[in-house]
């Protein structure tokens, strides 16, 4: 049985050492529109994708992590980060780490428009394995939402086939379009009106890179008009459930029973977001309930949070690869089960049209494997 004493919401809050200080805003949600930009070098001269080992299963005990304040607010000794001419977009100018998120990180990305650090915890005393993704995004053209096979309501796809296709250096799985769906400006299906769990929960990014929870359940509404003259307009919406984490809170109601596969979505300020993985239904990890998931993400620091697609479809991919493992016989071999996914959260590099590069080209002048 998962543990809700100190070492569990210490271990917890040891996620903290991937991210940055966890300042947090909400706002308000729904419509149209499109971002621009380039791309220029890392702070240390080149961008780096890094791939570290030590990721194996049982590797990271969460017992013997060390606590939150031993992390610097800073990295010491950072180079100075390089400066551009603000372009339409931005959202984290002030705010973007100007050092390597990644150095303790068990995959990375870093360059100077995306920052993606992943770490792998496992606490083998109550079966649970999570991944925590901290994410930074200068511009929100970088934070994109895909559809199954290129197209609204054109059915599932391979999680990695999908991933390769929206050129996403990360990605997890998104809402199955079960409710409202808005995607990069453009609006595709309204509220479902149905008060089930799943379907109890609004989210709303706008294109200042801010973020708005709408908890159903708690008889909260959503206005698509009102929300669009919100925060320069929605740029992505989406319908799921429920709503973990509101304006720093959980939400009375959540369930205490019933441990799954998960994925989480939960946002800190303009720009700096985090993903959560959580393996279930697997000898190594026996998955997490809602209330615990809840818990979990108000340890992080998240000001608001929201489950996502779970089950079989919980999945996390690192430059195309599953890196987690979630539930489900495994179909080719390769250890990692699942299924097919109807749409994703991903986060990608963007050209001067703010279309996503093939991940050939984005490939860092440097790959390190530590």
């Amino acid at each position: 049985m998962i543990k809700y004493g100190k070492q569990w919401i210490c271990a917890a809050l040891c996620a903290l050492l991937l991210i940055g200080t966890a300042g947090c805003k909400t706002n308000d949600p729904d419509t149209e529109h499109n971002a621009s930009g380039t791309n220029s070098s890392d702070d240390f001269g080149e961008d780096t994708i890094r791939v570290e080992g030590g990721a194996e299963e049982g590797q990271t005990s969460m017992q013997t992590l060390p606590t939150p304040q031993q992390r610097p607010s800073s990295e010491p000794g950072a180079t100075p980060f390089p400066t551009r001419a603000p372009i339409e977009g931005d959202v984290a100018t002030g705010t973007f780490p100007d050092y390597d998120t990644g150095r303790d990180a068990d995959w990375s990305y870093q360059s100077d428009e995306l920052r993606v650090a992943i770490k792998r915890y496992e606490n083998t005393e109550d079966q649970i394995v999570f991944y925590v993704a901290d994410i930074w995004v200068r511009n929100i053209a970088s934070f994109r939402m895909g559809f199954g096979n290129g197209k609204f309501d054109s059915g599932r796809e391979n999680p990695e086939d999908f991933a390769k296709r929206e050129h996403a250096i990360f990605a997890v799985s998104g809402t199955m379009n079960s409710g409202l769906v808005i995607h990069n400006g453009v609006k595709y299906k309204g509220v479902e009106k149905s008060d089930i769990t799943f379907r109890s929960g609004i989210v709303v990014i706008y294109r200042d890179g801010s973020v708005k929870t709408i908890n159903r359940a708690k008889k909260q509404s959503f206005n698509n008009k009102a929300e669009d003259q919100n925060n320069g307009g929605i740029l992505h919406a989406f319908q799921f459930g429920p709503i973990l984490v509101q304006n720093g809170e959980i939400p009375s109601g959540l369930k205490q029973n019933g441990r799954h596969p998960r994925i989480m979505f939960g946002y800190y300020e303009p720009g700096h977001y985090v993903m959560v993985a959580v393996d279930g239904r697997t000898k190594k990890s026996i998955g997490m309930t809602e209330q615990e998931m809840a818990e979990l993400m108000q340890s992080l620091g998240c000001k608001d949070a929201m489950n996502l697609d779970g089950g079989n479809s919980a999945v996390m991919l690192f430059m195309g690869k599953t890196i987690n493992t979630p539930s489900g016989k495994d179909r080719d071999g390769d250890g990692v089960a699942g299924r097919n996914v109807v749409d994703m959260l991903t986060f990608a590099e963007y050209d001067a049209d703010g279309n996503a590069p093939e991940l050939s080209t984005v490939k860092a002048d440097k790959t390190r494997e530590e």
